[in-house]
């Protein structure tokens, strides 16, 4: 193939393209030819398609523009895409998702025709498009569950109105004997439609969590495999995903989900959902805490500070604290100095496990830190004594009276004291 593309360069157009006949046949022409229809068809030059697209976010050289129309070279899928969108609207048109379907899967006709020589791109294009199939898949549910959640709230309806309508004719009792049996009998109707479509919504919300699991798990692969292929030597910048959660949108649907299940009496589910941000998004958790506050829930904000100090490390939990979201500078009205007021130190020192409290340490001494040692030194006073030696061997001032430190010098004389690893 190699050969053949040399030989290709030969015979050039007047556009400085290859003419297409002396390509050789299979998946990689008819992408080319698929590339160069586009380019034509937007009337733009290769300097100027290069310039948009790099407003697009996609940086290319127009020398490496040519080797894709030239065949030389096989653009990234991402790249295929923001191509095609782009000469479609510079040629006056709007880009149907039909037609991008039809180029990416030219491109994936290259990918497996030259499998065993690309197997990285092959992967990268195998986790965008299950990646799209199952953001697909996850707006459809949430659709679903919304259409649910409306069509229990008009059972509820109907069910309350025959409810009321059945109480006024037991009142007034008399001949209405049938008109009771109706109404009873669309009561019963209600409340069993009622408890399907509560099971339902129960299964369509496990569903979302699958989702958002399975989501989070392929973002992780694809940012695998885009390092993988950095690290392999290709000349392509790692790429932004095509569909990024918005942190803003993320934490708001989490204080509501955690609001609807505390109301519906699901406290092992709203802990559990505190619990998966604390383990697979840390870095929500100062917007989260903020965001309980505001909505005036601070038996859930405290929850989460205890939960992020169980389960995030020494170093995330120093990391965490840097951001300053979980205090404040308090001013006295005296000629005294300020003192910085923290929710999240004192949570760390009552709740971490003993060996990230000293690797939080560690972190906070690295990186200067002084205030949130002085505060955890004066929290730590009453962990067992043992620890308290380790954390002042460690270098954290802790300061205790005379008996104590009479304690601490005749220990140290019968045993040295523990050692943080």
């Amino acid at each position: 193939m190699v050969r053949e593309l040399n030989a290709g360069r030969a015979k050039r157009g007047p556009d400085g393209l290859a003419v297409l006949d002396h390509l050789p046949e299979g998946p990689r022409r008819a992408l080319v030819a698929r590339l160069r229809m586009l380019r034509e068809a937007s009337g733009l030059t290769n300097e100027e398609l290069v310039e948009r697209l790099s407003a697009e976010g996609v940086t290319l050289s127009a020398s490496r523009l040519s080797k894709f129309l030239n065949g030389h070279e096989v653009p990234s899928r991402a790249q295929v895409t923001v191509l095609h969108r782009l000469c479609e609207t510079a040629g006056g048109g709007e880009p149907a998702p039909e037609a991008v379907k039809e180029t990416q899967r030219l491109l994936y006709a290259v990918l497996d025709a030259e499998r065993d020589t690309k197997p990285l791109r092959v992967r990268e294009f195998d986790l965008a498009e299950a990646r799209e199939r199952l953001e697909r898949l996850r707006v459809r549910t949430a659709a679903e569950l919304r259409a649910l959640r409306e069509e229990l709230e008009q059972e509820r309806t109907l069910r309350r109105r025959a409810e009321e309508a059945l109480d006024r004719l037991v009142t007034s009792a008399g001949d209405h004997a049938r008109e009771l049996g109706e109404i009873t009998a669309e009561r019963d109707a209600a409340r069993q439609r009622i408890v399907e479509l509560e099971e339902q919504i129960r299964q369509h919300e496990a569903l979302l969590r699958l989702h958002d699991h399975e989501a989070r798990h392929l973002a992780d692969m694809a940012e695998e495999t885009a390092r993988e292929i950095v690290r392999y030597g290709s000349p392509e910048p790692a790429e932004t995903p095509e569909h990024t959660p918005d942190p803003a949108v993320r934490v708001k649907e989490l204080v509501a989900l955690v609001e609807r299940l505390r109301d519906e009496d699901r406290d092992e589910d709203a802990d559990q959902a505190l619990r998966q941000v604390c383990e697979a998004t840390p870095d929500l958790v100062p917007d989260l805490w903020l965001a309980f506050g505001e909505v005036s829930r601070r038996l859930d904000a405290k929850r989460l500070l205890v939960y992020a100090s169980l389960y995030c490390d020494g170093v995330t939990l120093c990391r965490l604290w840097r951001t300053r979201r979980f205090g404040f500078w308090k001013y006295p009205l005296l000629l005294m100095p300020a003192r910085w007021v923290d929710h999240l130190v004192p949570v760390i020192a009552s709740h971490t496990p003993f060996h990230e409290l000293g690797r939080f340490v560690k972190a906070c001494r690295e990186r200067d830190e002084s205030d949130a040692l002085d505060i955890l030194a004066r929290r730590c006073r009453r962990r067992p004594f043992g620890e308290v030696l380790a954390l002042r061997s460690a270098g954290l001032r802790i300061r205790r009276p005379f008996l104590w430190r009479l304690r601490a010098a005749v220990l140290a004389s019968v045993t040295a004291p523990e050692r943080l690893p």
